[in-house]
């Protein structure tokens, strides 16, 4: 049995009741709001500036494949491999919640489905979450993830929060906790089609340290309503990217492409769970069970070795905490 300390406080013209200790809660969206696009937003557009990455919720509409300034971001000095599971990284969840309306789901769901979504981010980070059949394909890292806290805020205009906007900036100022080695996760009703975004570890330090962490749909967590993206990976595809990794289709079939060697060259994002998909001439097929792509939940289940090694390379460089 957990103890759970429960405070009702004012932020930011909010209402929020931060619960500490043990596991944790979870928030809002609709199935209709995953349907809702039909073209890739502006929003994914700022995520090319270099500094933040997004997965989107639908295929329609041109998809930019290549951050402009991922040279800035590319390559990273190279570090000894920490042993597996020896980095703890303490997780504070905020779930943003409508002023105006009643939660579909009780605190009690919510903190089942958050306790569930840690599950699903500790079984990816340790090459656990390989279906029957795939076992051993799926790269172990240094990481596992323990929840800190979880608080819920009400707040209207931070629920619908939109990608690097001024409601972003309100919000993380209030809330952020911790520091470059804390994992802060702000889960709500996102707008703009997107399922999530987060920011690379390079910016931090930057003096706007708390734009730092993840932004993700509450729906997108296990046991949501967002359809096949309801099994949590959203949040294990944001946090890849909080550790560095790009998109597996970054620079396309170029040289470069993500950085990462053994990752197969992709010309393309790829949705649903296209077996067989094979988009440039170099060796293998395009990695549509990577959790860097943008397949459906159900159809990504790895990270590889060389993967591994960057985000191990990225903590050491840019979050450890001397």
């Amino acid at each position: 049995m957990r103890s759970l300390k429960i405070r009702s406080t004012l932020v930011a013209g909010a209402t929020a009741a931060l619960l500490a200790g043990g596991a944790a809660p979870v928030a809002v969206a609709t199935a209709n709001s995953v349907a809702s696009g039909t073209h890739a937003s502006p929003a994914v557009q700022k995520c090319e500036d270099g500094s933040s990455v997004a997965r989107v919720r639908n295929k329609k509409g041109k998809e930019p494949a290549q951050d402009p300034n991922a040279a800035a971001y590319g390559r990273i000095k190279a570090q000894p491999r920490m042993p597996n599971g020896s980095v703890h990284i303490p997780v504070a969840f905020h779930m943003i919640q409508s002023a105006s309306e009643p939660s579909s789901r009780s605190n009690a769901d919510w903190t089942s489905m958050v306790d569930a979504q840690i599950q699903v981010l500790n079984d990816a980070f340790s090459g656990a979450a390989e279906p029957a059949g795939h076992e051993g394909e799926g790269a172990d890292t240094p990481f596992r993830f323990d929840l800190q806290s979880i608080e819920f805020v009400k707040n209207d205009a931070w629920y619908t929060v939109g990608l690097q906007s001024r409601e972003e900036r309100s919000m993380k100022r209030a809330l952020y906790t911790g520091n470059s080695e804390t994992l802060n996760v702000y889960a709500g009703n996102i707008g703009d089609g997107l399922l999530g975004w987060a920011y690379f570890p390079q910016g931090y330090n930057s003096g706007r340290d708390y734009i730092d962490g993840v932004v993700m749909l509450d729906e997108s967590m296990p046991g949501g309503s967002a359809g096949k993206y309801s099994l949590g990976d959203t949040l294990t595809h944001e946090v890849g990217h909080w550790l560095a990794l790009h998109h597996t289709f970054q620079a396309g079939c170029s040289a470069s492409n993500d950085f990462v060697k053994d990752t197969p060259k992709e010309a393309i994002p790829q949705f649903d769970c296209p077996e067989g998909a094979d988009t440039c001439t170099a060796p293998g097929l395009d990695p549509i069970h990577n959790f860097m792509d943008y397949t459906q939940d159900s159809c990504m289940y790895l990270f590889t070795k060389g993967q591994a090694q960057r985000m191990n390379d990225a903590w050491i460089n840019f979050r450890a905490v001397p």
